[in-house]
């Protein structure tokens, strides 16, 4: 495989293509590892119809026994389960305990599978993301969970942004695991997952498994059919964004008819079209230059990308005349 040096220039499209992504999508995205800095609801927020209080999860756990933070946090305590402000400071309070007692920790597992709740999807999301992240942060972290993740994704009874976090949280624990069985089981569930092309954590699904450093050529191959699959224009936008984006990374030639086909299109969409544009100057050629030229013309938000792409091309077509 040709395995293309990402440039300084290419990784500020890239943090410019994640901000607009961040502004355009963020009701179906959010940060999942600690060091990000965590994405607050929009406040143009889709109204939710609300579900029922849950009489499965912590209602199974004495109230006694959990601490008010934690019940609070959870939905269990009547007067802020609909206050996500109220559970999001219970949830800060005890962000920075490495060593929550074993029965709010067992609360905050059942939680986390629990599939109902009085707030709305994606604050829901964003606190069950919170949790994921306090949970692995403990020095006794809780015994199968990734088992736990894989039965929430497997449940298929949660929204999308919450599977998109299972996933993202299985892919960074997965270079830790050591047990082959359950190695295999992560990577059978993010490839199902990057094969459902109309939902947006398949892109999520997809670096997942391109971050695998022990997969065989074999695996290889197939993040490469799957990668295809996720660039053609029926995929979900988002996971289409993602696998767009990772085709130009990984140097995947066969994803220029799709690249070229969008931006030759009639209608303009500014987050895929730059995303195009960065991997056509991964994979493309000098036969691409006009193409890249009439987009340099077209306004700021293309005019840096176009660039960037030019130079890339022009500078590959430069070495190669040199050998």
């Amino acid at each position: 495989m040709n395995k293309t040096k990402l440039t300084p220039q290419f990784i500020g499209i890239t943090l410019l293509l994640v901000a607009v992504l961040a502004a355009l999508l963020c009701r179906y995205r959010h940060p999942a590892l600690p060091p990000q800095a965590r994405q607050m609801p929009t406040t143009a927020e889709v109204a939710i119809k609300p579900i029922s209080p849950s009489t499965t999860s912590i209602a199974e756990t004495d109230p006694a026994t959990i601490s008010s933070a934690i019940a609070s946090l959870c939905g269990a305590d009547s007067a802020t389960a609909d206050r996500y402000e109220a559970r999001n400071d219970a949830l800060r309070s005890i962000s920075r305990d490495r060593n929550l007692p074993a029965d709010d920790v067992a609360a905050l597992v059942s939680w986390l599978a629990s599939t109902n709740d009085v707030l709305r999807v994606e604050r829901l999301a964003a606190l069950k993301n919170d949790v994921m992240n306090l949970l692995r942060r403990q020095e006794s972290p809780p015994p199968d969970f990734a088992e736990t993740l894989i039965s929430i994704f497997e449940s298929e009874a949660h929204p999308p942004a919450v599977l998109d976090y299972c996933i993202q949280h299985l892919g960074a624990m997965q270079g830790g695991i050591t047990d082959d069985a359950l190695r295999r089981r992560i990577r059978a569930l993010f490839v199902k997952a990057a094969g459902r092309t109309n939902q947006p954590y398949a892109g999520t699904a997809l670096y997942a498994l391109a971050e695998d450093a022990s997969a065989t050529p074999a695996q290889d191959a197939e993040l490469r059919r799957l990668t295809l699959a996720l660039c053609a224009p029926s995929a979900n936008a988002i996971a289409r964004i993602a696998a767009i984006q990772l085709a130009g990374q990984r140097g995947y030639a066969e994803a220029l008819p799709l690249l070229l086909e969008t931006l030759s299109a009639p209608r303009r969409d500014a987050v895929t079209d730059i995303v195009c544009i960065g991997s056509l100057g991964l994979l493309g050629d000098a036969g691409d230059l006009p193409l890249l030229r009439r987009f340099a013309t077209m306004g700021p938000r293309y005019a840096t990308a176009a660039e960037t792409a030019i130079r890339r091309i022009e500078e590959r077509e430069a070495d190669d005349g040199e050998r």
